[in-house]
């Protein structure tokens, strides 16, 4: 009798046989680059206009909404501002007065720039995640301090210090919040009649006149870091790894030049710093500070006369504590 003799092939070497075709190398020349992206170009992009940066990441559907959203917002301001008349008399018709008019738009008008802030850090946030590689800040040296001037926190960004620019953000907001409210107040005032949501308006206005000045030098503060940090690369590190560098240096230098020689540069500098605190609390009584208190007496009894109450009583409870504390 024959014998019939199975054959069973080798699974093994048809396994590695396919593994060996997976992991066939490609070319160099078949390789696409990876994908480099600026997130501070995406960011100053949507800044400029909405969408924009989305638009530079190829988020198409993200650009047009965010786009959509700007166009709305501004044509929407625009209407409030030509026709400010007609929609407080249609508003009125409901039963809702200038004041009440005012504080709706008011919201509508945070809303947008929470917004506009929203789109631009979104931009970031994806062409980081998008890209390949580390960002590196920009060769510019006086593009942040522009930057800056028109935006506290834009210029920080271009430099690529995050957090600080999430802090100076804050204040942009705030800025770009509370100066057109002062101006429309000043404009708008005569007409709003007297009742609960004018008082609200007045609150918020005399909040927004008593911050304003702190406002200013934290605007001033951003662009001065930003010119600081932009022309020194060293700055741009984490002040961390800053300090453990200061450290280093110093103890280099101590054992190079000596402690004497070492510590007399920081000594020269605190030393003026002190004499400068110094000569302002010896002039601090030759203020003239009558002067300035006749003329917030002034503004109050202008703003009395437009029948305020908040800021004229904020500023005749100051000038009590004055006389008071001669």
């Amino acid at each position: 009798m024959s014998q019939k003799v199975w054959v069973i092939d080798d699974v093994n070497e048809q396994q590695v046989s396919v593994t060996r075709v997976k992991q066939k190398k490609i070319p160099a020349f078949q390789q696409k680059p990876p994908i480099r992206r600026n997130p501070s170009l995406a960011f100053s992009l949507s800044i400029i206009l909405w969408g924009c940066g989305q638009f530079y990441n190829k988020q198409l559907k993200s650009g047009i909404l965010f786009l959509v959203f700007m166009f709305n917002f501004y044509l929407l301001m625009c209407i409030v501002i030509m026709h400010w008349e007609s929609i407080k008399f249609l508003f009125e018709s409901i039963h809702v007065d200038g004041s009440g008019t005012l504080l709706i738009f008011g919201f509508f008008y945070l809303s947008g720039l929470s917004v506009w802030q929203v789109n631009a850090w979104h931009a970031y946030i994806n062409c980081i995640r998008m890209s390949a590689g580390s960002f590196n800040a920009t060769k510019i040296k006086l593009l942040p301090a522009v930057c800056s001037l028109f935006m506290p926190g834009w210029g920080q960004v271009l430099n690529g210090q995050i957090k600080k620019s999430l802090f100076f953000q804050v204040f942009a907001f705030m800025n770009l919040a509370i100066f057109p409210f002062i101006l429309i107040i000043f404009l708008v005032w005569p007409t709003l009649e007297a009742s609960r949501s004018r008082l609200v308006i007045e609150w918020i206005f005399s909040f927004s006149i008593i911050l304003s000045p702190f406002l200013i030098m934290v605007w001033i503060l951003s662009i001065f870091d930003a010119v600081k940090v932009s022309l020194h690369n060293t700055k741009k590190v984490p002040m961390l790894i800053r300090i453990k560098y200061a450290a280093k240096k110093f103890r280099y230098h101590r054992k190079l030049y000596g402690l004497k020689n070492t510590v007399l540069p920081l000594i020269k500098r605190t030393t003026l710093v002190l004499l400068l605190l110094v000569f302002c609390l010896i002039n601090y009584h030759s203020v003239p500070k009558k002067f300035y208190m006749l003329q917030l007496q002034k503004l109050g009894n202008q703003m009395s006369e437009q029948g305020m109450t908040v800021m004229p009583g904020i500023i005749e409870k100051l000038s009590d504590s004055f006389s008071s504390g001669k």
